[in-house]
């Protein structure tokens, strides 16, 4: 602007100036001089307006850096998760309440972005309504992961029924009250860990459980569009679906595969036991895979030591280690880990695995 203005009016001014019709010999000479300081005070005005020209693009250009680099930082910023890691960690904790989240945060020393919690299967009402439990996470910093029970403990709810839609206002209602505390976002484990058997819903009839999550997940999205599904297996050949993948409902109506995987069948410390883990027959790398074939990617709702029960693997740092490294490796490809705190194997309270607990709060 500087360089527009002065310029152009200062020639308008020179344009518009008499000049005397017969000038002396000294009026030329004074006229000379007054031209020649004219002609110097233009220059200096054009130089002036040109240097300050180049400062105030240099400067814009810096502004708009600086509000580019900000813009970006802050965008990057809010999608960074709070705890740091290059993927939302979260954990399920046996006294589910937010300050439990804030104070195993506190103790790992990385706040968590996750906080996993289950509803309870007793009824439709406690599957479709559970406001005790919304009303605890409205309004806190996690993101939601929600275990919701395909079926509630009644005999007449059935997968076959469910497949012919008969729950489908069940699942209507479900998704209007999780939008209502403002949880519409939440991640869903609709059915978790269907290929064991020691689920109500367990998949013995693939077809038609596939066709009851179509069901579910649609009658949901009418009043809940923004949920998120994860379509959760059990690590491993399991007892009511040898092949897990024949219950798949379709990238349609799936946001993400999970698997739960903790430190047994087998432990780490049996040989062969972490190969068997990663690389084995539908282990972690095999849903690693499937996820990205299908476009979707990878959660790990549930997994950690177990000190308890049948091949256990116990207190073992290694597991920890293991774990943290198939994270680190497959992390663009990671939705979320959720590890499961409880009285199987707890690192916070007590430290009743304190080689594990060192390791994870190291770790992560």
């Amino acid at each position: 602007m500087i360089f527009r203005e002065k310029p152009s009016s200062t020639a308008t001014a020179m344009r518009t100036s008499p000049a005397p019709q017969v000038p002396s010999g000294r009026a030329r000479a004074v006229r000379a001089a007054a031209f020649a300081a004219v002609v110097a005070m233009v220059c200096a005005v054009a130089v002036f307006g040109a240097v300050n020209l180049g400062a105030g693009r240099a400067g814009a250009a810096m502004t708009r850096g600086h509000a580019t680099t900000g813009t970006a930082a802050a965008a990057a910023a809010s999608r960074r998760d709070r705890s740091g890691l290059p993927w939302p960690s979260g954990a399920y904790l046996p006294d589910g309440t937010p300050a439990a989240a804030r104070a195993f945060g506190h103790w790992r020393r990385r706040p968590l972005d996750i906080v996993e919690v289950w509803l309870s299967q007793s009824t439709w009402a406690t599957i479709t309504d559970p406001a005790w439990l919304y009303r605890r996470w409205q309004g806190s910093p996690y993101t939601m992961a929600f275990s919701v029970p395909l079926l509630p403990d009644t005999p007449r709810a059935t997968i076959r029924g469910c497949a012919d839609g008969a729950d489908n206002p069940h699942w209507r209602q479900f998704g209007r009250v999780i939008r209502s505390y403002g949880l519409g976002s939440s991640i869903i484990r609709l059915g978790w860990e269907f290929n064991g058997k020691w689920s109500r819903w367990a998949a013995t009839n693939p077809t038609a459980w596939a066709q009851c999550w179509r069901q579910a997940v649609t009658a949901a999205r009418s009043t809940a569009p923004r949920l998120r599904w994860d379509w959760n297996v059990n690590r491993g050949v399991s007892s009511a679906l040898a092949d897990p993948t024949r219950a798949y409902p379709g990238n349609r109506y799936v946001t993400m595969i999970g698997v739960d995987s903790y430190d047994w069948w087998p432990a780490v410390t049996t040989p062969g036991g972490w190969h068997q883990q990663l690389d084995g027959t539908q282990g972690l790398s095999y849903w690693l895979a499937f996820a990205r074939a299908h476009g979707k990617k990878l959660s790990v709702p549930e997994w950690g030591s177990r000190q308890y029960g049948r091949s256990a693997g116990g207190d073992d740092p290694r597991y920890i280690r293991d774990m943290r490294a198939f994270f680190t490796a497959s992390a663009r490809s990671l939705a979320f880990e959720t590890i499961f705190q409880g009285t199987i194997g707890n690192y916070e309270s007590g430290h009743t695995m304190p080689a594990a607990a060192h390791a994870y709060k190291t770790d992560f």
